[in-house]
């Protein structure tokens, strides 16, 4: 192996060696240039003067200096003029009776040149049908016969000013050969290369368009269509780079800054909108209606804005704006990178997210700096480099994605057709495990639940003065982690208890009956030394995390006291609450319902069973009048959700309280329970539910139970 492998490297190097061996020329051309950058003048002159003019106005031309050449459009006094830029050179000895050529980086406007009067190239469109010249690099070529080989040569351009008008300040005179290869080389790296890039976009936008076609029933669609539609969008930004290049797929419908709207920026906002989407997707994240909207606001404005501008100058001015608007979108979608590198299920798809886009933060930081810094435009757009290895990194990214998918299927059907092999001797296997783990199971639950329905007190239990009725809804097996009891003396109602133990089944259930001894236990003790509720579920705290030892759990719960009957037959009553949902007062009187809340929700604060963490439980004190009607539950009632997502809640309880607040006990508690699985439906219940409701009545109407 080690033999092969040493093989294989030893023919490569030769390979390249000898391919370098071929590229390399001997007397390879060694070619001239003359530096013609610090010979241009200009003139600005009405849209009518042609050629003949400017012979008649050539003592008028002014020198155009370097620091101008970024802006010729602010040499203008009107802004409705064009201008012409002149060039004079003499042919030095060694050039001479040579074709030469002139090479300009870039002229980024339409233009046509006259050499010596004589009328040689134009590039672009002038109006009507404007088109700019693009971003390919521009060149001139010159016959020696029309060469003045003794003589002063002039080199004539005229420039039309309806876009933003730049010259790249590297201009020369040269061989033809050293020039068109020079402008060729700028061309491919100014737009030939673009024109490349949007050939392989658009493959990659048909394939990720049909991917999503065929998988979007999948969740993972939304990511293939996210990218596809960014990838073409792209495309179309992209094209003013490259139009020069295939004019022919120009619109004859359309003008040069139609191009630039309808193209480049439409482009690149719409562009924006699907990297958002597509990061939100790939980081596995949902939109909410609400952010959407938000977006396509953002996204509107950009194009609108864009649209009503009348003139290039204008779009030039104003796109970056709407740009800057349009980029307000990834605010969106960059919390939620920050948090994916928080969660270890999403760290690795927010690193890949990172390293995707980090070629195009790379080039636009080096954009910024070679431009701005450096003062140097003749380089190509970096930026546009590094966006094209960002969708080519998430193109690898995602067909590694596919691939894996697809291993994984075959694995799986793999998998299938040796369990098919054996499916009958797996089958009686695993039926024979589920039986004997069912019925150790199903032992632990009854035992649990039998021990429960022992120690919880009876739901059809009466008490002088109030009516009484109970819905307990264990979600797993009869066995729950709800807990809840009553403290009486001969039939009068003293206080009672609703707790709601962390966690379901049987490791909740049996702390429920570890938490039941504690609670009965200090509330009796509370009551015989007059202690308060607060104070008693301080003791309560204790005692729990004491003797529940190293088991991590915790209890929210309601505590209540009762006080006798006065002679009006109302009740004093005092309420504690250890972080559990407030219950509903209904008052007959004034026929309000309220939650009962401490009066400073930042002094109430603390749950049971968690040492070290500091508690506040503050009493509640209020008082109950014949009729009036307390509802208390556990969160199993109202955070439950139905098929839209949305939560019961407590409007809807308060709701049907008080559309039955004059029933009985058990007509209420029955409306309230009917309204809840009309609401949830077929939606499964995700935690155990309890729910008390408690009816005043008068109290000298009670009988004892024979």
């Amino acid at each position: 192996m080690c033999v092969k492998i040493k093989n294989g490297l030893a023919l490569f190097f030769s390979c390249f060696l000898l391919l370098c061996g071929m590229s390399c020329k001997k007397n390879a051309p060694v070619f001239t240039r003359i530096d013609l950058s610090d010979s241009v003048e200009y003139i600005e002159a009405p849209p009518g003067y042609m050629l003949g003019d400017m012979i008649r106005l050539e003592n008028d031309f002014k020198p155009l200096e370097k620091k101008d050449m970024s802006n010729l459009l602010g040499l203008l006094e009107d802004k409705n003029n064009y201008l012409w830029l002149r060039i004079r050179f003499d042919v030095p000895k060694e050039m001479q009776n040579s074709d030469l050529g002139l090479f300009i980086g870039y002229l980024h406007a339409a233009d046509r040149a006259w050499f010596n009067n004589s009328s040689i190239r134009t590039y672009g469109n002038f109006p009507p049908n404007a088109v700019g010249a693009g971003y390919q690099a521009q060149y001139f070529m010159f016959p020696r016969n029309i060469i003045k080989q003794k003589e002063t040569n002039t080199f004539l351009i005229q420039v039309w000013t309806g876009i933003s008008v730049s010259i790249s300040d590297q201009i020369f005179l040269g061989q033809q050969m050293d020039i068109a290869r020079t402008a060729e080389r700028r061309s491919f790296f100014n737009s030939k290369i673009y024109l490349c890039a949007a050939v392989m976009m658009l493959l990659i936008f048909v394939l990720y368009f049909f991917l999503y076609i065929k998988m979007r029933k999948f969740e993972e669609s939304r990511t293939y269509l996210y990218f596809g539609l960014l990838v073409f969008y792209s495309i179309g930004f992209l094209l003013p780079f490259y139009i020069a290049e295939i004019p022919w797929i120009k619109p004859v419908f359309i003008n040069y800054l139609g191009i630039l709207k309808y193209f480049m920026c439409f482009g690149a906002y719409t562009a924006i909108y699907f990297a958002s989407s597509f990061i939100t997707n790939w980081l596995r994240y949902r939109e909410t209606k609400k952010v959407i909207i938000i977006r396509l606001i953002l996204w509107g404005i950009s194009v609108i804005g864009t649209f009503v501008v009348p003139t290039q100058k204008q779009l030039i001015t104003y796109s970056a704006i709407w740009m800057l608007v349009s980029l307000c979108q990834l605010f969106f979608c960059m919390p939620k990178l920050f948090r994916a590198f928080k969660d270890n299920t999403r760290r690795s798809l927010a690193r890949q997210c990172l390293i995707g886009y980090s070629p195009t933060i790379i080039g636009i930081v080096l954009d910024l700096f070679i431009r701005f810094v450096l003062g140097n435009r003749n380089l190509p757009f970096f930026s546009l480099y590094g966006w094209q290895l960002t969708l080519y990194v998430f193109l690898l990214y995602l067909m590694s994605r596919f691939a894996q998918m697809y291993m994984h299927s075959t694995k799986l059907k793999e998998q299938l057709t040796e369990f098919n092999a054996h499916l009958e001797d797996v089958v009686a296997i695993r039926t024979k495990e589920l039986s004997e783990t069912n019925f150790i199971l199903s032992r632990g639950l009854e035992s649990v639940a039998h021990v429960q329905n022992n120690f919880l007190p009876k739901k059809d239990t009466t008490f002088r003065g109030w009516e009484l009725a109970v819905s307990y809804q264990p979600l797993d097996n009869d066995v729950s982690g709800d807990l809840f009891d009553y403290y009486y003396t001969e039939r009068n109602l003293n206080g009672f208890g609703i707790f709601d133990v962390s966690g379901h089944g049987i490791p909740a259930g049996l702390m429920t009956i570890l938490a039941k001894s504690i609670i009965s236990q200090n509330f009796l003790n509370g009551i015989a030394q007059n202690q308060s509720m607060s104070d008693v579920l301080k003791e309560i705290n204790d005692s729990y995390i004491k003797e529940k030892s190293n088991v991590e759990n915790y209890i929210t719960g309601l505590l209540f006291h009762f006080s006798r009957f006065d002679k009006n037959d109302s009740c004093d009553i005092e309420l504690a609450n250890a972080g559990h949902p407030a219950p509903l007062l209904y008052t007959r009187k004034t026929e309000e319902i309220k939650e009962l809340k401490y009066e400073d929700p930042n002094e109430q604060y603390g749950i049971l069973g968690v040492e070290g963490l500091p508690v506040s439980f503050p009493p509640v004190n209020f008082k109950m009048g014949v009729n009036d009607v307390l509802v208390c539950f556990t969160d199993g009632l109202t955070e439950a959700f139905n098929s839209e997502s949305e939560e019961f809640g407590k409007k809807r309880l308060s709701d049907v309280l008080a559309e039955n607040a004059t029933k009985s006990a058990e007509e209420i508690k029955e409306a309230i329970i009917l309204a809840h699985k009309e609401f949830t439906g077929k939606q499964k219940p995700f935690d155990d539910l309890t729910l008390i409701v408690l009816k005043r009545t008068l109290s000298k109407d009670y009988l004892e139970e024979i």
